[in-house]
């Protein structure tokens, strides 16, 4: 399975539970999980096509570090990523973090931490693959498509966790 292929895969799997777990949490640490993961491979993918290698261990947020580096990523291919974003994507990769290296407590997220950590992940994705991707055709335009749609989608459910009465 080719890195775009895994990639399309993770943002599908990651949206629709992220449409369940608005009603049930259950689904909270998959679509975390799923949320880190998608923003990870997106971020190598482009790295990897400007020539940039790739750490064997690389901590949670440093790919997308990496990606935000001009140094890495030229102009206009940089990832934008504030400082803000850069601390609710680590919140969610602690959250992923805490769910994947289960500790014996309760693990729990806030539908704020999920909503803001989700969209800085949607908004990778979406910058790195289809508004700059570094190359041309990374996913053929079908498949365009549908990472479009599934990334609107989970947009529209980080807006509805933070605003529910909106």
């Amino acid at each position: 399975m080719t890195p775009e292929a895994q990639l399309l895969d993770t943002v599908g799997v990651t949206q629709s539970r992220f449409g369940l777990c608005v009603t049930d949490d259950v689904y909270d640490p998959w679509v975390v999980t799923g949320g880190v993961l998608m923003a990870q491979q997106a971020a190598v993918i482009a790295l990897r096509a400007a020539g940039d290698s790739i750490p064997a261990q690389a901590g949670g947020t440093e790919l997308l570090l990496r990606a935000a580096s001009k140094d890495r990523l030229p102009a206009p291919f940089t990832l934008p990523f504030s400082a803000a974003a850069r601390h609710d994507f680590e919140r969610l990769v602690d959250a992923r973090n805490a769910f994947m290296h289960p500790r014996s407590v309760t693990w729990f997220i806030r539908a704020e931490t999920l909503a803001r950590g989700m969209s800085v992940a949607t908004k990778a994705v979406r910058h790195l693959i289809l508004t700059q991707p570094i190359l041309n055709n990374l996913v053929s335009p079908a498949e365009q498509d549908r990472l479009r749609e599934d990334l609107k989608a989970m947009d529209a459910f980080s807006e509805f966790l933070i605003e529910p009465d909106a």
